[in-house]
């Protein structure tokens, strides 16, 4: 989440931001950095943000041999939800995605100075830096982005990391959530990799996948058992089943009934 890189350059960096944002300060060092709409010069001293699909940062040979330092803060799904747990800032507050660049830079501001310069100690000594003081520093960084930021132009990516994505990821799985599609179509809707996929559901539901979309296939069977006059095929085949003898078993195994027995329970004697 959170790094210091030293190196010599030339030295070239190709990489891709699926779900994640990176926040860079260079503290030595220039390149250019190459990101799908455009290219930008970079030098020391500079600071930006940057979230989009993939880019590539070419750095350049300091003249005098100097090594290039790079201070890196990695913004991954979990570590937001981990430190806005007790309430999020105003400006992640928002169920649609807001158009914003891949990169923007960061102006200069004497609150960002001195954050830069209270890491040091800890660069120094890592053991110092447990990870709720990097939950801290994480959540101090944000805060001082969101306030620093004139443009707005930040805050928007700010907005953008996470919470919106979130909202329509939710929006592609409620959708899909009783139809008899795969994964690898439910990764498809949401264009990522199956891989990327199942990181990100169980991130979000906190339980696997399969684990999620199958117990909120048996609620909802449960639920029509109870209310409705459908037939155990035609049950099944609502929540998304087509074999009628695996859903049984699958509702057997769950709720420790089979799905006819449970109807009959329900069913007033005469």
């Amino acid at each position: 989440m959170l790094g210091r890189a030293l190196f010599k350059g030339p030295f070239k960096v190709n990489a891709v931001l699926e779900e994640e944002a990176r926040f860079v300060h260079v503290r030595n060092g220039s390149s250019t950095l190459f990101v799908p709409n455009n290219k930008h010069k970079i030098e020391s001293g500079d600071s930006f943000l940057i979230k989009c699909e993939s880019f590539v940062n070419s750095w350049e040979a300091n003249e005098d041999g100097s090594f290039t330092e790079v201070v890196i803060f990695q913004f991954y799904p979990e570590t937001l939800k981990e430190v806005y747990k007790d309430g999020l800032p105003d400006f992640f507050n928002t169920n649609k995605s807001i158009p914003h660049e891949p990169i923007e830079k960061v102006s200069s501001h004497e609150l960002i100075t001195t954050f830069y310069n209270s890491l040091n100690y800890y660069f120094d000594h890592p053991e110092m830096m447990t990870d709720d003081l990097m939950i801290l520093k994480i959540k101090e960084l944000i805060h001082i982005l969101a306030k620093t930021d004139r443009s707005g132009k930040v805050k928007l990516i700010l907005a953008n990391l996470f919470i919106s994505s979130e909202h329509e990821f939710k929006d592609v799985i409620n959708a899909h959530l009783y139809q008899h599609l795969k994964l690898d179509d439910l990764a498809f809707f949401t264009g990522l990799s199956l891989s990327t996929f199942k990181r990100k559901f169980k991130s979000i539901f906190g339980k696997s996948p399969k684990h999620y979309i199958n117990s909120k296939k048996l609620e909802r069977a449960k639920f029509l058992l109870e209310t409705s006059e459908l037939r155990i095929s035609e049950i099944a085949y609502e929540c998304g089943y087509n074999d009628v003898a695996y859903f049984s078993r699958t509702f057997q195994s769950e709720f420790d009934i089979s799905p006819s027995n449970y109807k009959s329970q329900l069913t007033p004697q005469k």
